[in-house]
């Protein structure tokens, strides 16, 4: 059977818009402006096998006491800080998480121009986890990470609204 031009034309149009929102994107980081810096914080894919962990559960970011959005499944945002030592806190004790597991607490210092990275790593933790266990068992961590390799993980992201 033999397609005419514009039905083909459609349909590579089509399979070619599709092949494209599967590929990773393309990320650039915000550059600090002035006498400030930059942390972009980012919540990937789970690297372990099937269902994503806390796929539909969302911290609540603070740093220094104020919240500065929640991190959601599959999400980054940048925040513009004053160079020096601040706290960052990751929490479901606010009325906008809907996140269960326990509070992380660090502390972390930027200078003047630097661009840092912290990754909310969610896993399944396999080693504990049995076929018949009531509830599932979570690795969850707070990671900075090297620029070289979080601007990686970051494209295949989308950014938080």
């Amino acid at each position: 059977m033999k397609m005419k031009p514009s039905r083909l034309t459609t349909l590579m149009s089509i399979a070619l818009a599709l092949g494209g929102c599967s590929g990773p994107g393309y990320f650039e980081p915000q550059q600090p402006g002035g006498n400030t810096s930059v942390v972009y914080l980012y919540r990937p894919k789970a690297s372990n096998p099937g269902m994503q962990p806390l796929r539909h559960s969302y911290p609540d970011i603070q740093i220094d006491g104020f919240s500065v959005g929640q991190l959601k499944f599959n999400t980054h945002f940048p925040i513009t800080l004053q160079p020096g030592k601040h706290e960052i806190r990751v929490t479901g004790l606010t009325e906008n998480s809907k996140w269960e597991p326990r509070d992380i607490k660090q502390n972390f210092t930027v200078g003047a121009g630097e661009v840092r990275y912290l990754k909310l790593n969610v896993q399944y933790n396999l080693s504990e986890m049995n076929l018949g266990q009531p509830a599932p068992s979570y690795l969850v961590n707070l990671v900075p990470m090297r620029s070289e390799d979080a601007i990686y993980e970051i494209r295949n992201t989308t950014r938080a609204e």
